[in-house]
């Protein structure tokens, strides 16, 4: 796919003014912030995929992004580190570092499970994730109308 019908994908015609295109790019980064930082908000999320942990189109449509849940691994195992050394080297009170330790460790637990249900899923299951994966790079976004042959099957095969 060119530079050009990708970034015509991302930024369509008229979306300075599109109240729309505006809501789900706020929503988006809203949700993968909530997913990086406060990863326990998702709990219920993640009783979904585990509950659902076979269906592609599930786990392809779980609040808060896939990358998301992978900043909040990434970001909830640096910030134990970093309250363990402070600890160690600080002295911070015990019930701070207590109340803090499990914050991380909930949120890790839960992007753990996330990530390891949705990367079993896509090596066991690579043909519909592949589907997936072509709906949601060639669908048409933000309500516009197809243009391509690619966004005409990729809509085809959303419905």
């Amino acid at each position: 796919m060119r530079l050009g019908s990708r970034l015509r994908g991302e930024f369509p015609r008229g979306w300075c003014r599109s109240a729309r295109w505006w809501i789900t790019g706020i929503r988006d980064l809203a949700l993968s912030t909530a997913a990086a930082v406060a990863t326990v908000v998702f709990v219920g999320e993640m009783k979904r995929a585990v509950r659902q942990r076979d269906e592609p189109r599930t786990l392809a449509r779980l609040s808060g992004t896939f990358e998301g849940y992978v900043a909040s691994l990434l970001v909830n195992s640096a910030g134990l580190a970093v309250l363990v050394t402070m600890a160690i080297e600080d002295g911070l009170p015990v019930v701070l570092t207590a109340v803090l330790a499990e914050w991380c460790l909930l949120n890790i637990v839960i992007s753990a499970t996330v990530f390891v249900l949705v990367a079993r899923s896509r090596i066991r299951q690579s043909t519909a994730w592949a589907e997936l994966d072509f709906v949601e790079q060639h669908a048409p976004k933000y309500g516009r109308p197809p243009e391509t042959i690619e966004e005409y099957r990729a809509q085809q095969l959303q419905e």
